[in-house]
């Protein structure tokens, strides 16, 4: 890899790092339901970038290692599944751009734009699915029997039909439709940068960087709340779990009875905040700890893509910043043009 192309991949792990530490964090902490087509679609257009421009084997893989570490670093209270899809995205993406071609023997230029829909269909259909695993597991198929007997209780019909099955299978119908349009979109990248270059390139200098330890300290304040917080919630689960444990084995008079509305709620924060207090730290821990060892493997390489974050929060704030000019998807798509065209310079 020489000096230019070690550049470019570095500044998009940067960039996917941001995406994935900072607005991923953002949004898994207001728990928006599209998270998955705002942040999925983020790192597959940067993914199909990497798969572009560094067709080396491994290259994607070494990137989602690395995105992950950054992800530890800036957005520590991310939940397990957020780096579920990092993952399934760099395997997914190393698979369609270096090793698909490989197989059927093709230049991976002319596999490009069909790669390109083929993974953001795959990887947002995931993140889709995912979702709805992660709901039917905490709050079980009483939530979806709950959900159906709501609609037919509107509708006012004498039988009870399965809408639960429509509401899943338009989320994910949505997210397939999404993968298609982002792949499509990261497919033309390439061939429309130079083009974009004339209008939307413009040079960051280095005085606006903000430092990045001063970001992460700043992040620091509510702290304090938190935990409090999170102690309160705490004290929930320890009650939840005796109301559990008297329901299931009949001691006294049980206060939480089988099938009532009152036992599926008490049933799904249980395991919520079981999940949240017990299994998932367990399972961030051992991925930190997997990552930490990657990172002390790969220390200059993690350096050299640190100094960049600072600049890269700055291009992405400041892109935003150029294209108040334009509304709705007009910026969006603007913002994506500025932010690609001087990543990539």
């Amino acid at each position: 890899m020489n000096n230019t192309d070690k550049q470019i991949y570095y500044r998009l792990i940067a960039l996917w790092a941001v995406c994935e530490g900072v607005l991923g964090g953002i949004i898994h902490g207001f728990n928006l339901p599209i998270s998955g087509i705002i942040v999925g679609g983020s790192a597959v257009i940067i993914i199909s970038l990497i798969g572009f421009y560094i067709p080396q084997k491994g290259a994607i893989l070494k990137a989602t290692i690395l995105v992950c570490i950054f992800k530890m670093m800036l957005s520590p209270h991310s939940p397990l599944p957020a780096y579920v899809a990092v993952f399934f995205q760099g395997i997914t993406g190393e698979f369609f751009f270096l090793l698909l071609p490989s197989l059927l023997k093709v230049n991976p230029v002319k596999l490009f734009k069909v790669s390109c829909i083929l993974f953001a269909t795959l990887a947002l259909v995931e993140s889709g699915v995912q979702r709805i695993i992660t709901l039917t597991l905490i709050y079980g198929k009483d939530f979806w029997v709950a959900v159906d007997a709501f609609m037919s209780g509107i509708t006012g019909e004498d039988t009870i039909t399965r809408y639960s099955y429509y509401i899943a299978g338009g989320y994910v119908l949505l997210h397939f439709i999404a993968g298609i349009i982002i792949g499509w979109v990261a497919g033309r990248i390439p061939e429309r940068i130079m083009e974009w270059k004339k209008d939307f390139q413009f040079i960051l200098f280095s005085g606006e960087q903000e430092n990045i330890h001063d970001r992460v300290v700043g992040e620091d304040t509510n702290h304090g709340q938190y935990r409090k917080w999170k102690a309160s919630f705490f004290i929930i689960w320890i009650i939840l779990i005796v109301l559990f444990l008297q329901s299931a084995f009949n001691i006294g008079k049980p206060l939480v009875t089988e099938g009532t509305i009152l036992n599926i709620i008490v049933r799904s924060v249980l395991i919520l905040f079981t999940w949240y207090f017990l299994l998932s730290p367990l399972l961030i821990y051992f991925l930190k700890k997997m990552l930490t060892k990657q990172q002390g493997k790969s220390q200059s390489t993690v350096n050299e893509i640190l100094l960049l974050i600072p600049s890269t929060q700055n291009l992405v704030k400041k892109s935003w910043q150029l294209s108040t000019d334009r509304k709705g998807l007009k910026r969006l798509n603007k913002f994506m043009k500025i932010v690609l065209v001087n990543a990539l310079d």
